[in-house]
């Protein structure tokens, strides 16, 4: 028995701009898997999930091994290395929606924090979800306006999923002072703010929120404060005709010459010649 497989990738929209999007989809799919197929061991540059409306399987990713059966979605963050198996007997049938974006980290996070078992969560009804991801498939994918069509439909499903897994973003930010300091930084990584400021923000020492957004978040406050600043320097690099020193101040550099370092030191690629290759 072979797999049936049914998937659509988006390219309306260049990898380098989606990662600089705020959420946006990078593809989705169904499929109905022969007995015992395997996906992986892969890493993906973007996140997916997976929601399985027949039969059962085995997702095997950061050293465990979960069982995943009917009506239940399993979750892969971007860059985690994964491998999900079909049963030998009742192979499973499921829809996928990938995605990435700057936002999208917040989303993953709250939903794995809200499961038990960190990446597989119950769902009420996963036909649900492969009807609005039959909807994404049936569009014209090469217009704007099914662009828009079809992400509006992302966002439904991404609703629908912090509904049904009473995860609330704002709740669950104010629940923790990891969270709290990842939306202040989202609030105010245009101002020259160190992780004295972050911590002085929620009421603990630098040194312990180092400690606690690492083992919560799975990176360090400024490794995400950098990656912050870099995604919303490299958008207005693309979208905008704005000089350098403008996009040094709208990112929290008070000149040029320091975000031109700061930019060339992560990317290896100054913001000039950066915004020459991507036109």
């Amino acid at each position: 028995m072979n797999n049936n497989l049914r998937e659509y990738t988006d390219k309306f929209t260049d990898f380098s701009k989606k990662s600089i999007s705020d959420f946006i989809l990078y593809n989705c799919g169904i499929e109905t898997c022969a007995p015992s197929h395997s996906y992986g061991p892969k890493r993906r540059d973007y996140h997916f999930i997976h929601f399985v409306k027949e039969g059962k399987g085995v997702l095997e990713i950061e050293d465990q091994k979960i069982a995943v059966h009917e009506n239940q979605f399993f979750i892969v963050p971007a860059n985690v290395i994964s491998t999900y198996t079909a049963d030998d007997l009742e192979p499973w049938k499921y829809s996928w929606i990938g995605f990435t974006g700057i936002e999208s980290f917040n989303f993953v996070q709250a939903l794995i924090h809200s499961a038990a078992t960190n990446f597989v969560i119950d769902c009420s009804d996963a036909t649900f979800y492969e009807k609005r991801i039959e909807e994404i498939m049936q569009l014209n994918q090469n217009s704007l306006s099914s662009y828009y069509r079809i992400n509006g439909i992302m966002y439904d499903i991404v609703g629908t999923l912090l509904s049904e897994c009473e995860v609330d973003l704002v709740n669950n930010r104010n629940s923790s002072p990891s969270f709290q300091a990842m939306q202040y930084m989202d609030l105010h990584y245009h101002d020259d703010i160190q992780i004295s400021d972050i911590a002085y923000s929620v009421g603990i020492h630098p040194n312990y929120l180092s400690a606690m957004f690492k083992e919560e978040l799975g990176i360090t406050p400024k490794k995400y404060l950098t990656n912050l600043k870099i995604n919303k320097a490299k958008k207005l690099l693309i979208e905008s005709q704005d000089p350098i020193n403008l996009v040094a101040s709208s990112v929290g550099f008070s000149d040029a010459l320091s975000f031109s370092k700061f930019f060339k030191k992560e990317l290896g690629i100054s913001p000039t010649d950066f915004r020459k290759d991507i036109h």
